[in-house]
């Protein structure tokens, strides 16, 4: 017969997992630095708008008369049909415009690729005060 002995008293055996997680974790942010560093760098694609080939001109010279053409040149000098204009030049060119053409669009023309942007900002501003949301900015094709 087998007799226990009661100095000790039996405690169950414990596993300590600590250790275990330590290595687990070490290992799974391994594999996650890995593939993060190996996955394709994604690229937003942007779909410019382009000018179709088979777009004409308008036909409707109203269209084209209910349209005033500011071309800004690289001194920061305004022009309207070639014609140099000073700010209150410009100021009186516009309202004598808006006018004769009530529905009329002021568009902004900067040529010239070395205008600075500030003197197109400050050309717009002056426009705005005049022409109000009727002002649009000419582009063209690259």
């Amino acid at each position: 017969m087998k007799i226990r002995s009661t100095d000790k008293p039996s405690s169950p055996t414990e596993v300590n997992v600590i250790p275990l997680l330590d290595v687990v974790f070490a290992i799974l942010s391994f594999f996650v630095l890995v593939s993060a560093g190996l996955a394709p760098i994604q690229k937003i694609g942007v779909d410019l708008p382009t000018k179709s080939q088979d777009t004409k001109a308008p036909q409707n010279t109203k269209a084209l008369n209910e349209m005033l053409v500011v071309t800004l040149d690289i001194d920061g000098k305004t022009r309207i049909d070639g014609n140099l204009l000073t700010p209150e030049g410009l100021d009186l060119a516009i309202k004598g415009y808006i006018g004769a053409f009530p529905q009329g669009l002021v568009v902004l023309n900067a040529e010239d690729a070395s205008v600075s942007y500030q003197q197109v900002v400050n050309t717009l501003e002056a426009l705005r005060k005049v022409a109000g949301d009727r002002v649009a900015i000419a582009t063209s094709k690259s």
